[in-house]
């Protein structure tokens, strides 16, 4: 009986950790119009400091600055949502001098998985960018301020699955200091903007590059500083060329 009930617990706390939470319960819009950055974050925040699951977004397109992911936190986009960068530069947050869609800073069992996908409108976030810089608003170059989709710093445990990520304004995928990143059957289709990276890594330990497939304008795969323990399986671009890392000093 003792056996039974230790059995017991650990399989409902097993399902309690591994809980999933609808993003409409938090206000979340997928309209395509209404800004649902603060929403987005409130559902975050709230699932991480109640032990942890899933942030599960379905079918729509929701508009969207930065995203601040915090540990034991995975977002879940389903077949059908589209989670859309809005065009104005202004709200995106900096982390560790970075802007980008979906950021995390120190922070440890997180992931970003499923089949739908995340839209950086390109094109359309360097002309926004573009304008402020001609009016005066804005004193840094373009490629200071256009926004990632995705950037990690000093992360652990990191899972990225899935997901379809297009028309990055600046790169798709960056890694800085992570370890222990798992990066699967993704596809990254980013080249209506000049130079847009695919995977970016530095200084991380523990990569794993499983069945990603690359559509960019610029570097697939390139690295800035030295990494380690890092595998690349199957994983090619376009032209069905193999895709290796392109090391910059």
């Amino acid at each position: 009986m003792k056996i039974f009930l230790i059995v017991l617990l650990s399989f409902f706390t097993l399902i309690i950790s591994a809980k999933d939470y609808k993003a409409s319960i938090f206000g979340v819009k997928s309209d395509g119009v209404t800004l649902n950055t603060r929403s987005i974050q409130k559902a975050v925040d709230y699932i991480n400091e109640n032990g942890g699951g899933q942030l599960v977004l379905y079918v729509g397109r929701y508009l969207t600055g930065t995203i601040q992911l915090k540990s034991n936190v995975t977002i879940r986009l389903e077949k059908g949502a589209v989670l859309v960068g809005t065009t104005s530069v202004y709200d995106y947050v900096v982390v560790n001098g970075t802007k980008a869609i979906i950021s995390a800073d120190n922070q440890e069992n997180i992931g970003i998985i499923g089949t739908g996908v995340i839209e950086g409108q390109g094109a359309a976030v360097i002309d926004n960018i573009n304008v402020q810089i001609q009016k005066g608003y804005l004193k840094d170059k373009v490629s200071q301020v256009s926004p990632l989709l995705i950037y990690m710093n000093g992360c652990k445990n990191v899972t990225v699955e899935q997901i379809n990520l297009w028309n990055a304004p600046a790169g798709a995928l960056s890694y800085n200091g992570c370890k222990d990143v798992t990066i699967s059957k993704v596809s990254i289709k980013s080249n209506n903007v000049a130079n847009s990276k695919g995977i970016m890594l530095s200084g991380c330990d523990g990569v794993s590059l499983t069945n990603i497939y690359f559509d960019t304008s610029g570097a697939e795969l390139s690295s800035f500083l030295p990494s380690k323990n890092v595998t690349i399986v199957n994983c090619s671009n376009s032209k069905g060329k193999k895709t290796e890392i392109r090391n910059f000093k």
